[in-house]
């Protein structure tokens, strides 16, 4: 009797020490995988500086900033149809977004069938790309220092788009619980 207690007493000793080093290894995996995402942006913002901006100034969101510097793009632009920001790499993108749209409208003057606009300034391309997401009307501007293949183009805005929508998907989140709040 006393060597079966004192193996069920080690037994359930040994599962209580596993489980324990089971979650110990679980939270330093964690860890480590916070300290590597910290370091991916510190690298990001030291990206930043490397790249020839000139006198514009990044925003601290790194999700679009992400996908620039994966494609060696300056500049990503989302606005909405009425040339309001809704998410960029630029702080101050206001006035570029508003110009890409009128652009765009003023394009769309003359051709209804327009599926993008590509405008080649000196060294530089921009894109303005219209499209539907989430029920919105929302137009892409790229700005690049080269020309970008079609599969490029393609790749970038769907990654583009999960982002935004990522964004639309907070602010529907966000009107449930006001919704909620209200009843």
């Amino acid at each position: 009797m006393e060597a079966t207690t004192i193996f069920l007493i080690l037994f359930i000793l040994g599962v209580f020490i596993g489980i324990g080093l089971y979650f110990f290894k679980e939270r330093e995996k964690r860890k480590t995988y916070k300290l590597i995402e910290m370091e991916v942006i510190e690298n990001l913002k030291e990206l930043k500086a490397y790249m020839d901006t000139g006198d514009k100034e990044f925003s601290k969101e790194f999700d679009l900033v992400e996908i620039a510097l994966t494609y060696d793009i300056g500049d990503i632009i989302v606005v909405d149809d009425e040339g309001l920001i809704i998410a960029s790499t630029l702080k101050d993108a206001d006035d570029i977004g508003a110009i890409g749209l009128g652009i765009f409208e003023y394009a769309k003057k003359f051709y209804k069938d327009i599926k993008k606009i590509i405008i080649q300034r000196k060294d530089k391309y921009i894109y303005i790309y219209p499209i539907k997401l989430c029920n919105e009307h929302l137009y892409i501007i790229l700005e690049s220092k080269i020309m970008l293949e079609i599969v490029d183009e393609r790749e970038i805005i769907k990654k583009t788009c999960n982002v935004i929508k990522n964004y639309f998907k907070e602010f529907e989140d966000l009107n449930v619980e006001k919704s909620d709040d209200f009843k």
